[in-house]
């Protein structure tokens, strides 16, 4: 598959933009002052980003190497909606639901493709969610370190290296030396909820295709990651499963 050997390493921009032409939209795509980069070139940094954590393993991730491929993808993905969620509220810059939109987004770009249902089901998961470990701890947080874990479920290491590769590809004039090193606390204090809960079973593809009967490996990967999603935020499984197949 072109994309996957795109992602590298070494990343190939070209090939990229090829497989996936939507991630151009990003170019000359302003972000807050939290970033020093365009979303595009953001996108690109936390490809390289991943690549690093995986070389340097400063988060002590375990991440499979049946993993990296999904990982990649996801680094690619995970802010594919921001162009068309961009908008300001008096000096901020705010991309409302980028991360549902864009898990969205990355079933359409799978399908086209023709990518398997555990890369989807990955890259959909992570897009989801590379948001919620900055704000796990929150008051407000709709994702507390257990139920995010429950929501990750078997990609829980490959979620806290997209985190930690996203939250170093932003070194805009506002942020400070104590955000990277909170971010690194909460990454490792995600691993640990994950992995008291684990170890996670392993998707059943071929089982949620006998109940929902979708039409390609994409869509039942995207089914997985809504049906997780749904589960953690306690909806019982027969309305959860109600809800991934409507959705799909």
């Amino acid at each position: 598959m072109d994309l996957l050997e795109a992602l590298g390493p070494p990343l190939d921009v070209e090939r990229l933009l090829e497989a996936v032409p939507e991630l151009a939209l990003s170019r000359g795509v302003e972000q807050s002052p939290y970033h020093h980069l365009d979303t595009f070139e953001h996108t690109l940094e936390v490809v390289r980003g991943v690549e690093r954590e995986l070389w340097e393993e400063r988060l002590g991730a375990r991440v499979r190497p049946t993993g990296v491929e999904g990982l990649r993808l996801a680094a690619a993905l995970h802010d594919v909606a921001k162009p068309v969620t961009r908008g300001e509220l008096g000096e901020r810059v705010l991309f409302v639901s980028h991360d549902s939109l864009g898990a969205r987004l990355v079933r359409r770009i799978c399908c086209r493709l023709g990518l398997s249902a555990s890369l989807t089901d990955m890259a959909a998961t992570l897009t989801a969610l590379h948001l919620k470990i900055g704000f796990m701890e929150s008051e407000r947080t709709d994702y507390p370190p257990g139920r995010l874990a429950r929501a990750a479920g078997p990609f829980g290491e490959e979620l806290a290296v997209l985190s930690w590769a996203d939250r170093l590809a932003a070194q805009g004039p506002r942020l400070k030396r104590e955000h990277v090193e909170r971010h690194e606390e909460l990454c490792a204090r995600f691993l640990n909820a994950s992995r008291a809960l684990g170890p996670h079973p392993e998707p059943d593809y071929e089982g949620l295709a006998r109940r929902l009967s979708p039409d390609g490996s994409a869509d039942l990967g995207y089914a997985a990651s809504r049906l997780r999603l749904l589960a953690a935020r306690e909806m019982g499984r027969e309305m959860a499963l109600e809800e991934a197949g409507r959705l799909i």
